[in-house]
């Protein structure tokens, strides 16, 4: 009787680990919106830099974990670079369309004021930096699509693919293990 677990695809482990960034970057962010620092980040460098490395931290060392998971147990210990650059791009889909749609919801039935404050505060900056209030709202105009919900979603699945890949790669350079053929 074979106990041995079947080989997971490519495929199985992108889902997982695009889905845990997903979730882990959603409570991230949700710890920054509950505690107010969400649009504190917006004219707070430091702030906003620690949102960023969290990410990408979390983002980095999941799609790691799944190439050394997919090199050592499905793999016969062997991975390419452009294994790990596929599945960090298909981690980086599955977890971009995630966040994606928490993106939409929240700000669509829970956060409905945020765009709106973002624009406020944006606006505020633009005045700071020496922009008339008739300048700063024609600017505003012209970047109104921007700040709509849908735009962003969009940006957020185009951005996820893009780290994904370029995190896929790092721990594709990192784990890679090519069979030799003498």
């Amino acid at each position: 009787m074979d106990t041995a677990q079947p080989a997971k695809t490519m495929f199985q482990r992108a889902m997982t680990a695009g889905v845990i960034i997903a979730v882990a970057g959603i409570l991230v962010n949700l710890v920054f919106y509950v505690t107010g620092m969400d649009l504190e980040m917006l004219s707070n460098p430091g702030l906003s830099w620690l949102n960023r490395i969290l990410l990408i931290g979390i983002t980095y060392y999941f799609i790691h974990a799944a190439l050394r998971s997919h090199r050592d147990e499905d793999l016969g210990g062997y991975l390419s670079v452009g294994q790990g650059a596929g599945l960090g791009s298909l981690a980086g889909l599955v977890s971009g369309v995630v966040s994606a749609v928490w993106f939409f919801i929240f700000t669509t039935f829970i956060a409905t004021d945020l765009m709106d404050r973002i624009k406020e505060i944006t606006l505020e900056k633009m005045q700071e930096q020496g922009q008339s209030a008739e300048q700063a709202e024609q600017a505003m105009e012209m970047m109104s699509m921007f700040f709509s919900p849908a735009f962003s979603a969009v940006m957020v699945v185009l951005s996820s693919v893009i780290f994904g890949l370029l995190c896929g790669l790092a721990g594709g350079l990192i784990l890679k293990k090519e069979k030799s053929y003498v």
